[in-house]
């Protein structure tokens, strides 16, 4: 096609759904008869690779150090020294492969990069990673993950972005959701979830992108009984570990069927007659058998179970969960823990209080009504399409 351009990628590779979110976008932009390609390091580049895509490898930061900092409350994931060297390797990058746009999602030395490069960039974001999030985060719910106050955060953890910008000769930006943003922005999340207010015209909602594994079920999903009430554990790729230990120490020989997907967390040697456990396996066949999802409050979970009309219970491992997890609260459609204290008679109350309450499952389906509407893959590519064919 004459309008063919060429799309670098670049997600941070360690993470589900900073890979799946714009890697789902790609593969509707190569079908549109783009180029594409991709350029980082990590455990799920391999989503891009096994899809045929060509993947440069490239700096990238340490997931332990992301998960530490995070779970520690903060977001300077990046030093000075680092960030430098990330944004040197995109440039080098950007000399050879020469691309129109790039696509980012979590890869913070983009927004200079392409700024020194002068290559448009598009980014995939949640609402409540920009300054125009339109909800208040209780401070009850920050102290609940020991987190620093908020405020703080924003304006403390963007220091190095911001020497470095203007040891380069750019324009400060004034907080690490301004790091963040591109030149298009493409929000996953629908606003009656992800609500934001004044938003910029840049700023485009275009629903989640809810991945699953091209896998085959389990051998023994039809084993499920359909009769009995059954829990849908998972954590995706940063909850605890040891949370699967303690769930089948909570409800193992209940009545309560009891799936797992562990992501590989986990090595369980003693697994209860109740229990159905594997790595991975495509969750929406999963939740299709499953009355409740336990989850860590990431964003893909919840959204995966809000399409499928399932209640949440989540536990939260870090503060963007928390406000996740505040949004599944105000909404009517699950309950969530204290991470680092619930007991175990916590959890089951949590289970028989979401599974009696009719309102929980009734608010569910209002939400699985509206997502019905949203197709993020091909809004996403048709915004960038767009945009490109627009410059």
């Amino acid at each position: 096609m004459n309008n063919m351009k060429k799309i670098l990628v670049m997600p941070d590779g360690n993470w589900l759904s900073h890979v799946s979110r714009p890697f789902e976008i790609a593969k509707v932009l190569r079908k549109m008869g783009h180029n594409v390609m991709f350029a980082s390091d990590g455990y799920y580049m391999k989503l891009p690779r096994e899809a045929g895509f060509k993947v440069f490898p490239i700096k990238t930061i340490s997931p332990d150090h992301v998960l530490f900092v995070s779970r520690s409350g903060r977001l300077n994931w990046y030093s000075y020294s680092f960030l430098k060297e990330c944004v040197e390797e995109d440039l080098k990058l950007f000399s050879n492969l020469k691309p129109d746009l790039v696509l980012g999602d979590f890869r913070l030395s983009l927004s200079t990069s392409c700024e020194l490069a002068n290559i448009p960039l598009a980014v995939t974001l949640n609402a409540s990673w920009t300054n125009y999030y339109d909800y208040k985060i209780k401070w009850r719910d920050i102290l609940r993950i020991r987190s620093l106050l908020w405020i703080f955060i924003l304006t403390f953890d963007s220091t190095p972005y911001r020497k470095l910008r203007k040891d380069l000769g750019l324009d400060p930006r004034a907080n690490i959701w301004e790091i963040w943003r591109g030149d298009l922005n493409l929000i996953v999340d629908i606003p009656e979830y992800g609500p934001t207010k004044n938003l910029p015209p840049n700023f485009h909602y275009i629903g989640p992108v809810i991945w699953e594994p091209e896998i085959d079920v389990p051998d023994w999903f039809e084993r499920i009984d359909p009769e009995k009430p059954t829990i849908y554990f998972t954590m995706g790729s940063t909850g605890y570990e040891q949370f699967f230990e303690q769930a089948v120490e909570i409800f193992k020989d209940s009545k309560y069927q009891c799936i797992m997907t562990t992501a590989g967390m986990a090595n369980l040697s003693c697994i209860p007659e109740n229990f159905f456990v594997t790595d991975y396996a495509p969750g929406s066949k999963i939740m299709e058998k499953s009355d409740v999802v336990v989850c860590q409050g990431g964003n893909g979970t919840i959204y995966q179970a809000m399409s499928r009309g399932l209640p949440i219970i989540g536990l939260p491992t870090m503060l963007d969960q928390v406000t996740n997890l505040n949004r599944v609260v105000d909404l009517g459609i699950g309950v969530y823990l204290n991470t680092h204290k619930f007991k175990q008679y916590q959890l089951v109350k949590a289970v028989e209080k979401v599974l009696s309450d009719k309102r929980y499952k009734e608010n569910s389906h209002k939400y699985r009504k509206i997502l019905e509407r949203y197709n993020a893959p091909k809004k996403g590519a048709e915004l960038i399409d767009f945009y490109l064919n627009q410059r």
